[in-house]
């Protein structure tokens, strides 16, 4: 069985965007938790959930609809 977010993503290049955008999230968030700086880290969990919400937009896949 294919794997769900491969599956909705017509390659693996289509995901890099998404990917890099969430890694600076978690990076980001990760340096702001340990320099703690509450800042940094809410900067970090907004660029993952954008890179999330981009996903979901770009590949037509949410609550209503198959992947």
């Amino acid at each position: 069985m294919p794997d769900p977010l491969l599956a909705a993503s017509k390659t693996l290049s289509d995901l890099a965007p998404f990917l890099v955008v969430m890694a600076a999230g978690f990076l980001i968030g990760a340096w702001g938790q340990s320099a703690r700086l509450p800042i940094a880290v809410l900067a970090g969990i907004i660029l993952i959930m954008l890179a999330i919400g981009g996903f979901l937009i770009e590949n037509g896949s949410g609550p209503n609809q198959a992947p």
